[in-house]
């Protein structure tokens, strides 16, 4: 399999049961293990933009001298032969392994067309964002700690996944998934200070929006970037996000002179209490309406990305998908498919 040799290449989540074919991958992760037996593995976790396959190499495959060295986040260029196990989904026998080098790209190599990111523009979503920290924090010491904070982060904030696994967990799926969740608080926010216009003091727009932009900004302290999987730094593990979070916010909000101790407060309520639950990890529970709204619209938004991602993905033969973990372990209905449909333009506003 020489660089300068022109290959059929197959997508990694086109395998199917019993093929041979060259792929390129990004190997996700390298571990070890012992069987009942105690005899030593190594499981191999590779993926596309699509899909994951793992490549169990036992102690007497030709690769397990070599196998624990090779590198997390790398891409590299495999002839497999592929097998469906029906506890573990696609698996891969690696028949050649190499990393990928640069005369790869005749054959299309693109390491980003390797690990799944957002498919909006980065800088569309945080521009539309802006826009909703001008038009709902009319409060000026609020507006300014929202800023700051969007402006100190912003190079990260565009890259970062919103979790290692779970609901956006692709490069920009953090941005997007506030993003998303400001979207839907616009028109909520509207709804509930218009439909409870006697509430004094008043439903606080600016704080549910700001809680909103900055509910998950500990994510960028407790995840460390990587475009093929985030890892947990020490920090992140040993503090948590929304800790850090609020750490975060409380740190910024001593910079601005004139802070209003109640805004603040408010804000950080809804920045701990964003679970909702104390089992979902919520150090507090939503004990202001605003609180509340926020909470409920992030739960919205995680399940519904968990949800759609299941309807896009799924390679199941029927017409439901797998399992979703998340949604309480339900199979998903596909529907029926409408054809010559397009997809809408791109609605990052």
């Amino acid at each position: 399999m020489s660089p300068s040799t022109s290959t059929v290449i197959t997508r990694l989540s086109d395998l199917v049961d019993g093929q041979e074919a060259v792929c390129f991958a990004a190997l996700v992760k390298v571990t070890r293990g012992v069987t009942k037996s105690n005899q030593p593995f190594i499981k191999c976790l590779f993926r596309d933009k699509v899909a994951s396959c793992e490549a169990p190499i036992w102690q007497d495959h030709k690769y397990f001298p070599e196998a624990g060295s090779w590198v997390e986040g790398l891409a590299y260029r495999i002839h497999v032969r592929s097998s469906f196990n029906i506890r573990f989904g696609m698996q891969i026998d690696l028949l050649h392994v190499r990393p990928t080098v640069e005369e790869d790209a005749a054959d299309g190599f693109n390491f980003f067309d390797l690990v799944e990111s957002s498919q909006y523009d980065p800088q569309n979503l945080l521009d539309s964002i802006y826009r909703r920290i001008h038009k709902f924090i009319q409060q000026p010491h609020l507006r300014e700690l929202v800023i700051r904070i969007l402006d100190a982060n912003a190079d990260l904030f565009k890259k970062m996944p919103a979790a290692q696994s779970m609901h956006h967990n692709y490069t920009g799926g953090l941005l997007e998934h506030v993003w998303s969740m400001s979207r839907v608080g616009e028109m909520l926010v509207e709804h509930y200070a218009s439909y409870y216009n006697t509430l004094n003091p008043p439903f606080d727009k600016g704080v549910v929006m700001a809680a909103i932009i900055l509910h998950d900004i500990g994510k960028l302290r407790e995840l460390s970037y990587h475009p093929v999987e985030a890892r947990y730094t020490k920090e992140g593990t040993l503090l948590g996000h929304i800790l850090m979070g609020r750490d975060l916010v409380r740190d910024v909000a001593r910079e601005i002179e004139g802070f209003p101790e109640e805004t603040l407060l408010c804000l950080e309520h809804a920045i701990l209490s964003h679970h909702g639950k104390r089992e979902f990890g919520a150090p507090v529970v939503p004990s202001t309406i605003e609180a509340l709204l926020v909470s409920y619209i992030d739960d919205l938004d995680a399940k519904m990305n968990v949800a759609a991602r299941q309807r896009l993905l799924s390679k199941t033969e029927d017409e439901f998908t797998d399992r979703v973990f998340a949604l309480d372990n339900r199979r998903l209905y596909k529907g029926i498919p409408l054809e010559n449909a397009d997809a809408d333009e791109d609605c990052s506003d």
